[in-house]
């Protein structure tokens, strides 16, 4: 891809990301923001019995997951939340002190490809609809290496990722290029985290067609894709 590729896709994203965390509160209905994601909720029994938990939240947004993370474990978590996006970590800090866990909650802004993971630094590592706008497939996997890497012995992984992505003008019909740094097949991106995580024990593997419509700067686009889940645990022996 090529830079401009690249700055034509993070300057749309910016602006219709922008437009929607300045005009939609957290939690309130008529967005994806009106809720966490059900996937990520469901792991948190999993962790209730540790002293402490360090968790990471790659493409975190305004608090969509990582708050109710936080307000489940207020007493004995932190949460170092990563987004690409000045605005989306101001709404972060705003809705963390509105929610009462702002002392969990370390916002950095940073693209995901960028933030070093260290190893062996994490309980649990969300990644939802985020891997897929890092810069590269050489990027992505690499990431998923250091993600793989960062997760301490029972560690888990939550990762959603978007694959075989069409955008469709909704106007015309006219087929665009998906705004997508990364867009692989299924098969592929299937194949690449069942490399990557072989040895983990597989708590979930879903593939789920999705398809909805998004404003694109000047039109409105019908996006498909098939959606990936893959919820994972680390064993003591990797």
């Amino acid at each position: 891809m090529t830079k401009e590729r690249l700055s034509e896709i993070r300057a749309a994203e910016k602006q219709s990301h922008e437009e929607i965390y300045s005009s939609t509160e957290l939690f309130k209905e008529g967005s994806w923001l009106q809720k966490p994601v059900k996937t990520v909720l469901d792991i948190l029994p999993l962790l209730t019995e540790k002293e402490y938990i360090n968790i990471l939240d790659l493409g975190c947004g305004i608090g969509r997951n990582c708050i109710p993370i936080a307000e489940t474990f207020i007493n004995n978590c932190n949460i170092d939340c990563v987004d690409i996006l000045d605005l989306a970590i101001e709404k972060l800090y705003q809705n963390a002190e509105l929610h009462k866990v702002k002392d969990n909650i370390n916002g950095i802004v940073s693209t995901i490809e960028d933030f070093d993971i260290k190893p062996c630094s994490y309980d649990l590592i969300i990644a939802v609809s985020a891997l897929e706008h890092v810069c590269s497939e050489s990027a992505f996997t690499e990431k998923l290496n250091e993600i793989k890497n960062g997760l301490k012995p029972e560690g888990i992984v939550c990762l959603i990722i978007n694959s075989n992505v069409t955008e469709t003008n909704k106007n015309n019909g006219e087929l665009l290029q998906p705004h997508f740094e990364v867009n692989l097949t299924s098969d592929k991106l299937t194949n690449i985290l069942n490399d990557t995580f072989n040895n983990f024990i597989k708590l979930k593997e879903t593939k789920i067609k999705q398809q909805y419509d998004i404003p694109r700067l000047d039109k409105t686009v019908s996006l498909s894709t098939d959606v990936i889940t893959l919820v994972a645990k680390k064993q003591n022996n990797n």
